[in-house]
Formats: structure tokens, C-alpha cells, sequence
């Protein structure tokens, strides 16, 4: 079988307010009240198809839709460092207002925003940008 037919393990565990989804070598931290609008299979019919794979499309293809990419690794980040959106506000001098806008897409990160989140938490501020 080729390397790109090979099914890729995908693991998952919860931490706090989010899920910490594993999959091809890279680590994704949703927040559960996102998860919880994409499931796909009740826990009773699980059981009865564990082989079943479900494309990341059809999981998260409406996530685009809500969120913006940098809002969602904006929350992302925030949840990762267990962080409230009035302490992450602090951390990066804006107010909480303006931090849940820009997380939900209805504000822009801007340059000196995404600069704060990297001199803080040392993540590359061009993730940030759009």
C-alpha cells in the first residue's frame, strides 16, 4: 500500500475546556463547545463502527464559515495556556471586547497585535495575520 493510502493514526483526549486532536504529526487544541456542533455519530452507534474514518472536510468544513483561521488558532492558543479571554486580554494589552472579536472573526488581528502574541507567547506572528 502506498504511503498516501495508509490510513494515519488520530488521537484524541480532552484537557480542560478543549480537545487535543492528534493527526500526521501535528497537535490541534478545539475548544469543545466548537466540537460539540460537528459531531458526526452518536456514542450508542460509535460502538458498532469503530473502523469508520470521517474526512476532515465533512468534521470541520463548516468551521471556516464561523470562525476565521486566525480567530480559531487565536482561542486555540488562549485555551492552550488555560487562559481566560480577560487574562489572555491583559497578557496582550486589549480589552476583552476586542480579543472575543478578533477570536470570532469580527475584528482583524492586525501586525501589532499578532507581535505582542509573539514577544508573549512566543508563537510566529504571521499565523496571526490574514
Amino acid at each position: 500500500m502506498s504511503e498516501h493510502m495508509k490510513k494515519h493514526p488520530i488521537s484524541a483526549h480532552a484537557y480542560g475546556s478543549a480537545l487535543i486532536i492528534s493527526c500526521h504529526h501535528t497537535t490541534y487544541a478545539i475548544p469543545k463547545k466548537i466540537a460539540e456542533r460537528y459531531v458526526v455519530e452518536e456514542p450508542k452507534t460509535r460502538e458498532k463502527k469503530r473502523d469508520s474514518s470521517i474526512s476532515l472536510e465533512r468534521l470541520f468544513g463548516k468551521l471556516d464559515e464561523q470562525y476565521t483561521k486566525a480567530g480559531a488558532l487565536l482561542k486555540g492558543l488562549r485555551l492552550r495556556e488555560g487562559l481566560t479571554q480577560v487574562e489572555f486580554a491583559k497578557r496582550i494589552a486589549v480589552t476583552q471586547a476586542n480579543l472575543s472579536n478578533m477570536e470570532n472573526g469580527h475584528r482583524p488581528i492586525g501586525k501589532i497585535v499578532a507581535k505582542r502574541i509573539q514577544k508573549v507567547f512566543g508563537a510566529n506572528y504571521r499565523y496571526f495575520l490574514e
